[in-house]
C-alpha cells in the first residue's frame, strides 16, 4: 500500500471519527435541551399554584452572595466550605487548603446567577438557583437550596465522615467537635467557630433524624441566615424535585431549636 493510501485512510479516518464526536455533542445537546424544556414546563405550571417566581438570570442573586460572605466569612472556613453541585456536575471536589494557606485564601465569589426560583415552603421563604463561582483559582457551578432562618447564626459544617478516620483526628487532636453521641460523632463531621452554638444546634433529636433519615444526602450548612443540604438534585427546576429538597431542609430547621 501506497504511502498517499495510508495518508488518505488516516486522514479519512480522522474525519469520520470527528464526524461522529460533532453528532453525539449536538445529539446530547439537543436532549439535554427537551428534557430542559420538559422541566421548565412543569415548572410554570407549578408556580402560580404555588406562588413562586422564575427568572433565569439575576445577577444580585450573586451580589447578594458575595456580600454575606464578606461580612460572615472567616479564613478557618476555606477548609471546610464545598459547594453542593447538580448530579451532572458532581465532579468537581475543591481541595482543602493546608493550614499555612488557608488564612490567605479569600471567600467563595460568584459571578452570576441562573435559574432563579424564589418563594415560601412551609412558611419559609427560599431561593434556589445556580451560581457560577470563583474559588481557589478554580470556576465551578454551585447549587444553591436555601430556606432562609429568623435571623443570621454562626457558621454549622456537618457532613459525612469515614468512622474510623474521625477516630483518628480526634486521638491526634485534629478532630472536629464532638457531640457526645457515639453513634453521631462516628459518622458526621462538625465544625464551626463557636462550640456553644454547635452544641445547641446539634439536638439529640437533629442528631437521630441524620443518623437515621433515609434520604441520600451527606450532611447541612448554616451560613449568615439561610440553611443548605449536601443532597444530590439533578435539575432544582423540576418542582418534584425541588419540593423534596426543600422538605429535606425544612425539616433540619424543624430539629433545631429557636432558629427553627
Amino acid at each position: 500500500m501506497s504511502a498517499g493510501a495510508v495518508v488518505a485512510i488516516a486522514v479519512g479516518g480522522s474525519v469520520l471519527f470527528m464526524g461522529l464526536i460533532t453528532w453525539l455533542i449536538v445529539w446530547f445537546n439537543r436532549r439535554q435541551g427537551a428534557a430542559a424544556a420538559v422541566t421548565l414546563a412543569k415548572l410554570r405550571e407549578e408556580l402560580p399554584r404555588r406562588g413562586w417566581t422564575y427568572v433565569e438570570r439575576d445577577d444580585s442573586l450573586a451580589e447578594a452572595y458575595n456580600r454575606q460572605y464578606e461580612q460572615f466569612w472567616s479564613p478557618e472556613q476555606s477548609q471546610f466550605w464545598r459547594p453542593n453541585q447538580p448530579v451532572w456536575r458532581s465532579g468537581f471536589q475543591a481541595k482543602a487548603p493546608g493550614p499555612l494557606e488557608q488564612h490567605f485564601i479569600r471567600p467563595p465569589h460568584a459571578r452570576s446567577a441562573h435559574d432563579i426560583i424564589t418563594g415560601t415552603h412551609r412558611g419559609r421563604p427560599f431561593v434556589a438557583a445556580t451560581l457560577e463561582i470563583f474559588y481557589m483559582h478554580q470556576i465551578t457551578t454551585e447549587l444553591c437550596i436555601w430556606v432562609r432562618t429568623p435571623a443570621p447564626c454562626p457558621p454549622v459544617y456537618v457532613r459525612q465522615t469515614v468512622g474510623m478516620v474521625s477516630k483518628i483526628n480526634a486521638a491526634v487532636g485534629q478532630g472536629d467537635f464532638r457531640t457526645g453521641h457515639p453513634a453521631f460523632d462516628d459518622r458526621f463531621d462538625v465544625n464551626g467557630p463557636d462550640e456553644r452554638f454547635l452544641a445547641h444546634v446539634i439536638t439529640p433529636a437533629l442528631a437521630e433524624f441524620l443518623l437515621t433519615d433515609e434520604r441520600r444526602f451527606r450532611g447541612f450548612t448554616l451560613f449568615a441566615d439561610r440553611v443548605d443540604a449536601l443532597d444530590r438534585i439533578r435539575d432544582h427546576r423540576d418542582p418534584a424535585e425541588l419540593v423534596a429538597a426543600l422538605d429535606l431542609r425544612c425539616d433540619i430547621l424543624d430539629r433545631i431549636p429557636l432558629i427553627g
